[in-house]
C-alpha cells in the first residue's frame, strides 16, 4: 500500500473543554503521514490558546484564523485549499477518532480506486455520560447506501474521508444552501458520480449535546432535507414539485403528513416508483431497497394516527413482509394503532440531523 498525506480537517469553535482531546485522538493515530489543518472560526474562549499550544508540540499542525465568525459550512470550503493532501478526512473538534481510523480508511480508498468516499461507524455518547456508547449502523456497501441515501445520510460526516479529486475534479462542496444537512446533500450529489462506502466496524466517538439540537433548527433541517430529496427526483426523473416532495419527505421520515387512507396510497405510490425506476435503470440494491421500504410502510402505517383500521390497509401492500419486522416493531405497531399516538422525532434522527 502507498503511504499518502492525509489532510485532516478540524474546523474549531469555543471547544476549549474538548478540542485537546479531539486533536490527540488524530495525533495518535497508527496512520502518522498527517497534515493536521485547525481553523479557529473566531473563538471567544481559550480555544485558540489550547491550538497554539498543540502546534507548538507537534509540527503536523497548522493553524488559520478566521477573520471573522464564518461558521461550519463557509470555513469547510476555506479549508479545502489549504488540503494538500491526496485524502481530507474531516474531524469535529469535539468528537475522538479511535486509532486505527486513518489507517483503515486509506487501506480501503488505496484498495478500491472506484470508490471516492468512505466512512466508518461511530459509537454516540453524551458528555454527561462518556461511559455510555450507543452504536450507529449504517450499510457498508455502494450499492446498498445509494438506496439508503434516498431518504437519509448513511455517511458519518465527521469520521469520514474524501478523495481530493471529488472537489477538485468532479466539482462537489459543501453548499450554504443545504444549511444543517450540507453533508447529506454533498453524499446525494456524490451517489450519483461516484461510489461510497463505510468500514465495518466503528471507528469514532460522537459526542452529543444536550444544545446541539433546537427546535428551530429541527424545522430548517426538515426544510433542507426536502431539498436534498430534489437531488434525488431530478437524477431519477420523478416530479420535483411541493406535493410530491412532500409526500417523498412523509415517506422518508415514515410520517404521513396527512392522516388519511388516501395519503397512504400516494405514499405507497411514491415507493412503488421507486421500485419500478430501480428495475428500468438500476440504480442500487434492489432487495435492500425493497427491504427498506418495507420497514418503512409498516412504520408509515404506524404513525399513520388511523388506528387499528390501518391492519388491513397495511397488509393488503404488496410492502408488507412480516420477515424483515420484529416483534419490537409488532408491538410499536399496534402499540401506536390502539392509542393514535403522534410521532415524535428519535434521538438517531436528531443525531444524523444536527
Amino acid at each position: 500500500m502507498n503511504n499518502p498525506l492525509v489532510s485532516v480537517l478540524i474546523p474549531c469553535y469555543n471547544v476549549e473543554k474538548y478540542v485537546e482531546e479531539s486533536v490527540n485522538s488524530i495525533l495518535k493515530q497508527t496512520y502518522t503521514n498527517l497534515q493536521v489543518i485547525l481553523i479557529n472560526d473566531c473563538s471567544t474562549d481559550r480555544t485558540g490558546e489550547i491550538l497554539q499550544r498543540l502546534a507548538g508540540e507537534d509540527s503536523r499542525i497548522t493553524i488559520f484564523e478566521n477573520e471573522k465568525n464564518l461558521k461550519l459550512i463557509v470555513t469547510l470550503n476555506k479549508g479545502l485549499a489549504y488540503c494538500k493532501g491526496e485524502y481530507i478526512a474531516r474531524m469535529d473538534a469535539d468528537d475522538i477518532s479511535l486509532p486505527t481510523r486513518i489507517e483503515k480508511e486509506v487501506t480501503f480508498l488505496e484498495r478500491n480506486r472506484d470508490h471516492d468516499i468512505v466512512s466508518t461507524l461511530f459509537y454516540a455518547f453524551r458528555t454527561e455520560n462518556p461511559g455510555k456508547r450507543d452504536f450507529h449502523h449504517s450499510p457498508l456497501k455502494d450499492e446498498e447506501l445509494r438506496a439508503y441515501l434516498l431518504f437519509k445520510s448513511g455517511i458519518c460526516h465527521p469520521a469520514v474521508m474524501i478523495r481530493k479529486r471529488v472537489f477538485t475534479e468532479l466539482g462537489l462542496g459543501f453548499e450554504t444552501e443545504y444549511l444543517h444537512v450540507e453533508d447529506y446533500a454533498l453524499w446525494s450529489k456524490a451517489m450519483y458520480k461516484t461510489k461510497l462506502a463505510n468500514v465495518g466496524e466503528p471507528l469514532l466517538l460522537y459526542r452529543v449535546h444536550k444544545s446541539q439540537i433546537s427546535s428551530v433548527h429541527e424545522d430548517l433541517q426538515t426544510d433542507n432535507k426536502k431539498k436534498v430529496f430534489k437531488i434525488h427526483c431530478r437524477h431519477l426523473g420523478l416530479p420535483t414539485d411541493n406535493e410530491f416532495i412532500d409526500i417523498y419527505s412523509s415517506v422518508a421520515e415514515c410520517v404521513p403528513l396527512h392522516s388519511s387512507f388516501k395519503y397512504l396510497d400516494k405514499c405507497e405510490d411514491f415507493m412503488l416508483s421507486l421500485i419500478n425506476i430501480n428495475k428500468e435503470k438500476p440504480f442500487c440494491d434492489a432487495k435492500y431497497l425493497e427491504r427498506m421500504l418495507s420497514i418503512h410502510w409498516l412504520r408509515l402505517c404506524a404513525n399513520s394516527r388511523l388506528g387499528l383500521k390501518v391492519m388491513s390497509r397495511l397488509k393488503k401492500s404488496p410492502f408488507y413482509k412480516e420477515e424483515n419486522y420484529t416483534s419490537r416493531d409488532f408491538a410499536v405497531l399496534y402499540t401506536k394503532c390502539t392509542f393514535k399516538l403522534k410521532y415524535k422525532k428519535s434521538f438517531i434522527y436528531k443525531l444524523v440531523f444536527r
